[in-house]
């Protein structure tokens, strides 16, 4: 059966750019224990596949979009992609239990004729559609869409919402600015007043619709990346940008600890030095930023 896939990561990027909190999740989903959001996110649980399309509308994004399906759906998927579960189908199909459903989505035996149409309004799609489906689920006629290969999957981020969702993370331990602070931050090091705090909310929930070169230029200087992190569409870019802020966050971290003159951590320094041009270890100096800018 191709599922759609729970992408951890991908949802929790999405989650921390709208600022929700676990807890407004689960609260939304009627999960009592927020930590059961927390096990989604760290990949130690996986949520229900009927409770994808809501997790994607809470953090506003399309189901297709955050959490891809590999092939065409069978009759569990069509319903999955309601947000229904078996026992739900039961209303729709006007029986005393789901038993009409459970035995078609497991290849047992077909639906009746009277159920296929309550079935295809209910779950979004049109007769010709579910009884597609259907034949999927009887292995009658299961041709599936083609595996992306590894190399044509995005490896990070590929939107400017989920861009500065990334650069946000990857500041770990450190106060996350607030969008004010962004424009203000922005605007300074551009010597320009181009953006505003809402604009920056716009632009990190995915609001705002094609933003000039003059806004990515002075977002990027705010978070202190490359105009061409946020310009351009190449995802593996936009995931090395991301992962070198986030390594020269954790050196800084370091030195601001005394990190470089401890003796265990000489290696490591000599082994950075080697990537970034070979320049001795002495020459390698991580600024820390003033207090207050968290970028």
């Amino acid at each position: 059966m191709p599922e759609r896939r729970f992408d951890a990561s991908g949802f929790r990027s999405a989650r921390v750019a709208r600022s929700m909190t676990q807890a407004q999740v689960a609260a939304a989903l009627g999960i009592k224990d927020p930590s059961v959001v927390s096990r989604y996110e760290t990949g130690d649980a996986s949520p229900p596949p009927e409770k994808l399309p809501r997790l994607a509308a809470l953090v506003g994004e399309r189901v297709h979009d955050l959490f891809p399906r590999s092939g065409l759906p069978t009759l569990a998927d069509l319903r999955c992609d309601a947000g229904m579960t078996q026992k739900d189908t039961a209303a729709v199909t006007q029986t005393s239990s789901c038993s009409p459903v459970r035995a078609a989505e497991g290849g047992r035996r077909k639906l009746a004729p009277q159920y296929t149409a309550p079935l295809a309004k209910a779950y979004g799609v049109s007769v010709q559609e579910l009884l597609a489906a259907e034949k999927r689920s009887f292995d009658e006629d299961a041709p599936a869409a083609p595996r992306p290969s590894k190399a044509e999957q995005p490896s990070g981020p590929h939107t400017i919402a989920k861009k500065i969702a990334a650069l946000l993370e990857g500041a770990a331990g450190q106060e996350r600015p607030t969008d004010a602070e962004l424009a203000d931050l922005g605007n300074v090091r551009t010597g320009r007043k181009t953006l505003n705090g809402p604009l920056v909310t716009s632009l990190r929930l995915g609001r705002a619709a094609h933003p000039t070169p003059e806004v990515l230029e002075a977002l990027a200087a705010a978070l202190d990346v490359p105009s061409l992190f946020f310009e351009t569409g190449d995802a593996e870019v936009a995931a090395v940008v991301a992962g070198l802020r986030s390594a020269r966050i954790g050196l800084a971290a370091m030195a601001a600890r005394g990190a470089e003159g401890d003796p265990q951590n000489a290696e490591l320094m000599r082994w950075v030095a080697d990537m970034f041009g070979g320049r001795p270890q002495s020459d390698i100096r991580v600024a820390t930023r003033p207090q207050g800018d968290a970028c």
